[in-house]
């Protein structure tokens, strides 16, 4: 699973390998990068990491040494060759070092996921008491400190091609409160799933249909999910920062640029992440964010996105429109235009003609259910919606900028 990318400030500027020797004691048998931590202020520092109490075995610790932050968690995993070897357990801690103040809730997560990994490889294929030990061990540590770091995510393939280790960087402080979902919201997933959907059962069967234009209503359907399910599955991914939600993305759309656009022209780091997120083909030149930031800028008094595509496109080249609105929509940068007709109030089914009889028949002619919210309900399309509902006399339309 691909996951979030730490920022500078939580970045892994160390990992070490420390284990317990029979004959020599406490021992930093591998470091990278190669030297970050010298012999002498090791040996000052190396009871930090491996606990003479085994009460602190299994637990994490996060300490302060000289001017960094270490995050590990001593292990004791017992060997299953004990009689063979002559060593009952193996006892080590794999310590991620990072600046003060760096966020260790996301490291905690990886650390006992890999101490998982190294019981049931130690269980099962010997791992950490057979030849070859240090060689997978250092393949691991390398991974954990230039995947994360780059990509969030590492994947490892240790002793044989069935036994892969996969860890990523999960930023879980992003949306404390996920938003409800409505029938209509489209799920845009940010992140590769993958290794979610092999461990949670709803988005293992909901993995297949996502595909960023499916509204949950659908999704439930083609799933064959409780469509409850499928809303609490969504809101889980929105917690961990694996997806957002938004209106259907459609071309006959109005959407309206904000004034967060003015913030990000000072933001370099956001301007590469749009970048990447816009971009079409990796085989041809990059987009600049000039181009980007006038394709912005054009909806500035409010367009239809097929207004907007159709007159920009000669500078759409290499720029996924769809992406392009997903992201502004992410960060805020764009706004869309929502329709909510509601029944005036001496209005009765008397009123109405036969085809907008119907809306008041099921009730979503109370300012509620926006445009989108009755194509969902009724199964029914957006234009047939609009013509119907703009222009009758008994129904007045509201308008608010939304996602």
């Amino acid at each position: 699973m691909k996951g979030s990318i730490p920022s500078d400030d939580d970045k892994i500027l160390a990992v070490l390998f420390v284990e317990f020797h029979n004959r020599i004691g406490i021992k930093l048998s591998y470091q990278i990068p190669n030297g970050f931590i010298d012999d002498a202020t090791f040996k000052i520092i190396e009871n930090y990491f491996i606990t003479k109490s085994k009460q602190m075995h299994g637990r994490l610790m996060v300490t302060q040494i000289l001017d960094y932050q270490t995050i590990g968690i001593p292990t004791e995993i017992p060997h299953s060759n004990a009689v063979e070897n002559g060593r009952k357990v193996s006892i080590f801690n794999i310590v991620i070092i990072t600046k003060l103040g760096a966020r260790t809730d996301p490291y905690e997560k990886i650390l006992k996921k890999l101490i998982s990994y190294f019981t049931i490889f130690e269980q099962e294929k010997r791992f950490l008491s057979s030849d070859g030990k240090d060689a997978r061990i250092r393949d691991i540590i390398d991974s954990i400190y230039y995947g994360i770091n780059n990509n969030g995510y590492c994947c490892v393939k240790v002793i044989d091609e069935l036994n892969v280790i996969k860890l990523s960087y999960v930023n879980k402080h992003h949306c404390v409160h996920p938003p409800v979902i409505k029938d209509s919201d489209v799920p845009i997933v940010i992140s590769n799933l993958e290794e979610h959907s092999s461990w949670d059962l709803t988005l293992r069967e909901l993995f297949p249909f996502l595909d960023n234009q499916k509204p949950v209503r659908l999704l439930a359907d083609l799933s064959l999910l409780d469509i409850n399910l499928v809303k609490k599955c969504i809101q889980s991914l929105i917690y961990f920062n694996l997806a957002f939600i938004v209106s259907p993305i459609r071309y006959s759309n109005t959407y309206y640029v904000t004034s967060t656009i003015q913030s990000i022209m000072q933001d370099v780091e956001l301007q590469e992440e749009c970048i990447r997120y816009v971009r079409m083909d990796d085989r041809n030149p990059c987009p600049t964010w000039e181009v980007i930031f006038n394709l912005y800028e054009t909806f500035q008094s409010g367009k239809k996105l097929k207004q907007v595509f159709l007159y920009e496109k000669p500078f759409l080249r290499n720029i996924n429109d769809r992406r392009l609105v997903e992201f502004g929509l992410l960060k805020g940068i764009l706004k869309r235009l929502h329709k909510y007709p509601i029944a005036q109030e001496q209005a009765d089914e008397v009123y109405f003609l036969p085809e907008t009889l119907e809306y008041y028949n099921q009730k979503v002619l109370d300012g509620q259910h926006s445009y989108d919210d009755i194509c969902v309900k009724l199964g029914c399309k957006l234009d047939k919606v609009e013509n119907d509902l703009d222009f009758c006399k008994n129904v007045t339309i509201i308008q608010k900028l939304g996602v």
